[in-house]
């Protein structure tokens, strides 16, 4: 670590210690150092410290505070014209079986260095505008928005064991619920992290996030170019940040643990109790997929709201992106415990699709109908009941 670098993360702990005494109470060393890179603006190489340059060529965000705020992730704005858009998404690309564009790759980076052209860019809302600088996208491929999630909560998941995820997995639906599930098991590995639960811990979901949206490279993702494809040559041909300073890399292991141990304390928000709202939650088969709590191999509980599989959610939730061994119409149930989160600014769904809850469960198929069907035949006092109870989550 340069000297340069030590006095910087000095004074970036010093302000962290005075702006956020929570977590410079905790054994934050490692916290602090992680929040202050969580909110840090990279550079592109080459600059005069190697710690804080690499960004590129192409990238969609200079910092993770650009997507997820401070951890709140994808909200609604107001842009200059009056007209209301999606803070944080991003554009994916794909076919139904995951392949990415030969010459887009897997995002649409809307920003690139001095002397580039960015791949193009894209308005969110009311639906997708997209506009790209160069070619079509290929035969077959598909474009799909993300949101950027929240963070709050999500480190815990790191916690739960693999038996935990596999004991709701019903392939045969024994139940007779219509409800499935499945785990996306990666390399002989379950995935936690992720719209289609693709990455298995929290340090190789960081790890993605810096190489696909900022183009900083890691051990765990060597990609000096980040999500430029063999076909961009100019963004090959462009300066990267590796340095021997981390190994060759952009980024060092260190560095994606301590900003895994800051998102570690941004932990989910624990609401009052609502017994007669949560068994309404239960009642309309809620709690099957968005289960409350999970526990953890140290034998505590996570609040999570989520159990972690795949579901097949019908044709309303298929975009024609997949992922490798995951169709586009699966998702991993998204825990609802987002309410850090005004109201107002809040969109749901992966894509941002649905303006309130109401919408969202309207938009339930597959193995989610039942329970959007159960939904609907509740009283409709009872209905805004639970659809203020899961607003608050």
């Amino acid at each position: 670590m340069t000297s340069g670098f030590r006095l910087w993360i000095k004074i970036a702990l010093l302000a962290f210690a005075t702006l956020w005494p929570r977590a410079a109470d905790a054994d934050s060393l490692d916290a602090a150092m992680g929040k202050a890179l969580f909110d840090r603006t990279w550079v592109p190489a080459p600059a005069s410290t190697d710690a804080s340059d690499g960004l590129g060529p192409l990238f969609i965000s200079r910092s993770c505070t650009g997507c997820h705020g401070r951890g709140e992730g994808s909200h609604v704005v107001t842009r200059e014209d009056g007209s209301q858009d999606l803070a944080g998404a991003v554009v994916r690309f794909g076919d139904a079986q995951g392949a990415t564009d030969p010459f887009y790759g897997l995002e649409l980076q809307t920003n690139a260095v001095p002397g580039l052209m960015p791949e193009g860019s894209a308005r969110y809302l009311p639906k997708l505008d997209l506009k790209l600088n160069d070619r079509a996208l290929a035969d077959g491929i598909k474009a799909g928005v993300r949101q950027a999630p929240s963070l709050f909560g999500r480190a815990a998941f790191d916690n739960v064991s693999d038996a935990e995820i596999l004991k709701r997995v019903d392939a045969d639906d024994r139940d007779g619920d219509g409800v499935r599930g499945r785990a996306n098991v990666i390399a002989g590995r379950i995935g936690r992290y992720g719209w289609k639960a693709a990455q298995v811990t929290l340090e190789e979901q960081v790890a993605h996030a810096f190489a696909f949206d900022m183009g900083l490279s890691s051990p765990k993702q060597a990609r000096p170019y980040g999500d430029c494809t063999i076909l961009e040559t100019a963004c090959l041909a462009a300066p990267n940040g590796e340095s021997v300073l981390f190994k060759g890399r952009e980024l060092s292991d260190d560095i994606l643990r301590v900003v895994s141990v800051y998102l570690g304390t941004l932990r989910a928000r624990h609401r009052a109790a609502d017994p007669e709202a949560a068994a309404l939650f239960a009642k309309a088969g809620c709690a099957t997929c968005h289960v409350p709590f999970l526990a953890t191999r140290d034998g505590g509980t996570v609040t999570a709201f989520t159990d972690l599989l795949l579901h097949d959610m019908g044709s309303a939730l298929d975009d024609g992106v997949g992922e490798p061994g995951v169709k586009p119409q699966e998702w991993r149930t998204a825990p609802l415990i987002d309410g850090h989160v005004r109201e107002k600014e809040r969109r749901f769904l992966h894509d941002g699709s649905a303006a309130d809850v109401a919408e969202a469960v309207a938009k339930h198929g597959g193995e989610g109908a039942r329970s959007r069907d159960l939904f609907n035949a509740l009283k409709p006092e009872d209905r805004q009941r639970l659809v203020d109870y899961v607003s608050g989550l």
